[in-house]
Parts: structure tokens; sequence; C-alpha cells
């Protein structure tokens, strides 16, 4: 029986006389139910540990009387109310956290806790994995309008080396690698050693990372190793990831200028973009096989890497590895992938890096 079912009970039964008897009180009363758990008199309240409930076995019934109010009594048939007020007075004498509300108070809580974290879970994990999914769907003229905004807000055109970004641009073409997008290399004055590439064909490098550069092999692999990621996808969908909470519903309703918008905001970003060790290595791969298929020396990417290394003392390490970590485990699959292969000199790509060297 519910407290509140008693409770209904006692005010039917006192009203009606039914079901049971009713001693009358004095002077003219009538219980309720109050919420600290018990009934009240007219004029005083009468708690539930004041309550006493016997239940009578020769009348089958519940005698309910109260401590204040000697003079009244209730009759109830059978032994439910007796159960249902001992029940109940015993709950109230608990601490508070072994109470039953308490425990449904904190198993509601729990629910709300995994209701929640799972929402969370939705938001922060699923919501970037949409989105990284949904950079398969832009069109590589999207791409490139988002890559010119990011390159714009970049303000680079102060610092750029006209003359170094036409000779690296030869150098790409010289290459002659197929593709749908539109590659744009600049060549960026600065001490900071790195390169990185934009949605949609542009490439940076700064002049500090070419003077690290020895060999025509070098420059391939590092030029190669970044037009991966912008013919794979890879800087639109990282990105995408990284940014999914905010342009997720932009690129699932096609609202691509939103996006534009946002990418422009975040544009230092993408001079440390960091890739999955997937990416990176897809990258890597991608790039030794283009090498591969030109006949270039494989070893390109290891003098790159060893180059790199050895340019910052101590423990420092360029922005470039920021971006691309896990240096020694590349060199090695590197090198496991090229056995066997075949290089050549190519005349007309070691006199394009001469220029550069020059």
């Amino acid at each position: 029986m519910r407290h509140e079912d008693l409770v209904w009970i006692l005010h039917f039964r006192i009203s009606y006389g039914a079901g049971g008897s009713y001693r009358p009180c004095s002077r003219r009363s009538y219980y309720n139910r109050v919420p600290a758990g018990g009934w009240h008199h007219a004029n005083s309240q009468v708690d539930l540990i004041d309550i006493t409930a016997v239940f009578d076995k020769s009348q089958q019934a519940t005698i309910i009387t109260s401590d204040g109010e000697k003079d009244c009594s209730l009759l109830i048939n059978g032994k439910d109310a007796t159960d249902f007020i001992l029940q109940m007075q015993a709950e109230q004498q608990k601490p508070w956290h072994k109470k039953d509300k308490t425990k449904e108070w904190l198993r509601n809580l729990l629910i709300f806790l995994a209701v929640a974290g799972i929402l969370m879970a939705t938001y922060f994990l699923l919501v970037p994995w949409l989105s990284g999914k949904l950079a398969s769907n832009v069109s590589i003229k999207t791409e490139e309008e988002f890559g010119n905004a990011v390159f714009d807000a970049l303000d680079l055109s102060q610092q750029q080396d006209g003359e170094a970004t036409v000779v690296l641009n030869d150098f790409f073409k010289e290459m002659e690698i197929p593709t749908g997008y539109n590659v744009r290399i600049t060549v960026v004055n600065g001490d900071v050693v790195n390169a990185f590439a934009l949605p949609g064909g542009n490439i940076v490098v700064y002049s500090a990372l070419l003077k690290e550069l020895k060999t025509y092999p070098e420059l391939a692999a590092l030029l190669s190793h970044e037009f991966t990621h912008i013919n794979n996808r890879h800087t639109t969908r990282s990105v995408f990831r990284q940014l999914g909470s905010r342009i997720f519903l932009s690129l699932l309703f096609g609202r691509f200028g939103s996006v534009t918008a946002i990418l422009a905001d975040q544009a230092d970003r993408f001079k440390s973009l960091k890739y999955s060790r997937k990416l990176e290595k897809e990258a890597d791969i991608g790039g030794l096989s283009l090498l591969q298929e030109r006949k270039i020396d494989h070893e390109g990417f290891v003098g790159l890497f060893h180059h790199l290394k050895a340019s910052v003392p101590g423990s420092a390490m360029p922005e470039f590895f920021e971006s691309h970590p896990d240096i020694n485990s590349r060199i090695d699959y590197i090198r496991e992938a090229s056995k066997n292969s075949l290089a050549e000199d190519n005349p007309q790509l070691r006199a394009i890096f001469e220029k550069i060297k020059k």
C-alpha cells in the first residue's frame, strides 16, 4: 500500500466511516497528509513517528492512534495499514543516505549522468568523425575556396620569396605528377623550419627549411609528402574532424560559406595541423611511390628527416616534427618499402634545385 493510498483511506474513512470505525476526538478534527511524512490536526501537527499502529487479531483490523490525541482512534480493516505505517516509521529513522528516496535520487542521478555521457561522447566523438567523412563529398573547387580563404587569412604576402616560389613551382611541375588539383607552392621567408599544406592545393614552405635540404631528392620527398596530404584530402578531413562540432551543421546542409569563414578564422591552426599516424604513413608511402615512379632516390626521405633532426640543438624540435611525429619509425618503414628500388639521376630536377641553393 502506498503512502498516498493510506492517507486517502484515512481521510475517506474519517469522513465517511467506510470499511472501519472512528472514535471521535473531544473536539471536531480531521487528519491529512503533511510534507514531513505524517498527518496534521486542524490546530496541531502529528508526525509519523508519533503515530501508533497496532493490529488487533480479534477484530482483524488496524488500530491507529496518535500520542497527541489519545482520546481518538481510527480502526481500518486488515493489516495493510499496520505494515505500511511501521515500514514508513522505519524508513524515517534511517540515515539520509540509506533512505529509499535518497537511493532513488542517486539512481536517477546516475541514469542522468550516463545519458549525458552518451550525448557528450556522441557530440565530441561521433560529430567530428562524421565531419571528416563529409569532407569526401566536398568538391575540389570548394576545397580550393577553403584553402584560398585560409591562405589570405595567413597574410603571408609580405614574407613571400617571389624568386624561390617560382623555382619551387617549376620543380614540382618538372616532377609531372597528375592531379585534379591546381597545386601552388609558396616560399615564405622566416626562421621557422616547417612546411604545411592547405585544402585545395596550396603548399607553404619556409625558407629556413629549404636551407636544410642538401639534395634534390630531399626536396622531391618534401613536396611529394605534402602533395599527398592534399591529393588524398588529409588536410581537409583532419581540420574538419578537429573543428567538427563547429562546422558539422554547415557541412550537413551545404552552407560552405559559413565553413569558409570558420576555417579562415582558424588559419593559424594549419601551420601545425596534426595528422593521425595512419594519414602520416599514407602520405609517406604515397610520396615514396611518386619518387619510385620517377626513379628519384628514396633516400631523399631519409636525408630530409636526418637533416631536420640535426638542424636543432638538444631536445628542441622544429615545427615540422610537431606536426609530423615518429620520425625514426617512419625512416624504418620507408627503407623497408623501398627495398630493391631503382634510382636514376634527373638532370632537370637537379638543375632546378641548384637554382634554389644559389
